[in-house]
């Protein structure tokens, strides 16, 4: 009897024991699975939809709002909001094969420039076949109190501040991002407005370890600024570049940069001051479109599979599309619909982001039918 108790209680035991180790299995799993993407899906909860949106760095913060309140509206769906620099955002679709539900950027020309004739090599479809022009800006001067002379810049005599030899200013890559070819065709717009024939030299041409050249076509009255493939600014230029214009920002309210181009919105959302140009230049006015025509930004190297864009300067128009290999295009056309309506306009006003209202579609009968109304 004794024995048969003996047997009993070490039985319990191992029980115990092995329960132990399955509990402790369990919960070791459960940290694994934690820490490898978030909370594991319980059994009765559906696992959420996740739909990606590449989009250009000035619209992080109002998409960042609108992410929210849309998720609010579908529970189930995880919207994945990814910036970039605008001609990154599309050569994530176009060239490193990324799938994305909606991809907006700052400049709306590049969607057909690059998207229109690029093809799916699995379908042998273009990635886009319409955009949908959605926002504007204005680009000018960012900067702080602390900027060096913050208190004497204006927009008369911004360009002779930013060659002063203990300025420092920045841009973003123009290469990657349209806020930096924008950049520099203000300033190239600046020479003639200004009258001063060596202006883009001393902001931008020579400050870079390769020369920034203009080639002028008189016939046209058109300045095409030409990007070599290797851009990196001179140490102790002055001039700072980073691959978007929202990573200037950081280093600006360090106070390791006094100006930076960048657009409005930003500089708003960011509490920033912010130093209005001329209309002629900023790329903000509809009025001034043929000027802003004159100048124009090539990349001086075959950098795309299929093109070799020229960036034409125009009135800053934001655009958005859906890839034609987007995978929730439903979800895609219900967010643009969110976007448009009601609540997405508020969100962009609290933002100090203009919208486009009606917006400017370019192929209608392309658009997704819930879109076209």
């Amino acid at each position: 009897m004794g024995c048969t108790g003996d047997a009993i209680l070490r039985s319990e035991e191992d029980h115990v024991k092995n329960l132990s180790v399955i509990l402790l299995v369990s919960l070791f799993a459960l940290l694994l699975t934690g820490c490898s993407g978030g909370a594991p899906t319980l059994p009765g909860q559906e696992k959420k939809t996740e739909m990606r949106v590449l989009l250009a760095g000035s619209l992080i913060l109002p998409f960042d709002d609108l992410e929210r309140a849309f998720e609010e509206q579908h529970p189930n769906v995880d919207v994945l909001m990814e910036g970039h620099g605008s001609i990154q955002c599309i050569r994530q679709v176009t060239e490193l094969e990324r799938q994305a539900d909606v991809i907006a950027v700052a400049d709306y020309s590049l969607i057909p420039l690059l998207m229109y004739e690029s093809k799916n090599p699995d379908t042998g479809e273009p990635y886009a076949d319409w955009t949908l022009q959605f926002a504007t800006n204005e680009l000018g001067l960012a900067y702080t109190d602390a900027s060096a002379y913050a208190g004497e810049i204006d927009a008369d005599n911004w360009y002779r501040i930013l060659s002063r030899p203990d300025v420092v200013f920045g841009i973003s890559d123009p290469r990657f991002d349209a806020c930096g070819y924008r950049g520099l065709m203000l300033g190239q717009l600046a020479v003639s407005y200004y009258d001063e024939p060596d202006l883009f030299y001393d902001l931008f041409s020579d400050r870079f370890t390769q020369r920034v050249e203009v080639q002028r076509d008189p016939r046209d009255d058109l300045d095409t600024i030409l990007i070599p493939e290797v851009l990196r600014p001179e140490s102790d230029s002055g001039l700072v570049m980073r691959g978007s214009s929202v990573q200037l920002l950081g280093v600006l309210e360090s106070g390791d940069l006094d100006y930076g181009f960048e657009y409005l919105s930003v500089s708003r959302q960011r509490d920033l001051r912010f130093l209005a140009l001329p209309e002629e230049i900023n790329l903000s006015s509809e009025a001034h479109q043929e000027n802003y025509g004159r100048a124009r930004v090539k990349l001086a190297y075959q950098r795309f599979a299929s093109v070799n864009p020229e960036f034409e300067g125009k009135t800053i128009h934001y655009g958005l599309t859906i890839p034609s290999n987007a995978p929730h295009p439903d979800l895609a056309v219900e967010l643009i619909q969110f976007l448009l309506g009601p609540d997405g306009q508020r969100i962009m006003a609290e933002n100090n982001h203009p919208m486009i209202l009606p917006p400017i579609v370019d192929r209608e009968e392309a658009l997704p039918w819930a879109l076209q109304p």
